[in-house]
């Protein structure tokens, strides 16, 4: 892989991570589910909706975890 691309990655990952933690955060307090299907309906990336919709699913369950864990305290 190209190095310029490697890092062009690492950061796309690291805002990826700080983007989840920071709605993990503003869900805390408050985890009512967050609707998605407007979101959904007007996505028009190259993944798949039910893949971005899976997506969602499993960040909302970290959160879930995090919440029960106490890692949102």
């Amino acid at each position: 892989m190209n190095p310029a691309l490697r890092t062009h990655l690492r950061a796309l990952d690291r805002a990826l991570l700080a983007l989840a933690d920071e709605r993990a955060r503003l869900l805390a307090d408050d985890p009512a589910e967050a609707s998605l299907e407007d979101l959904l309906r007007r996505y028009d990336g190259p993944l798949p909706v039910e893949a971005v919709r899976e997506l969602f699913a499993a960040l909302e369950r970290a959160c879930a975890g995090a919440r029960r864990t106490g890692g949102l305290s």
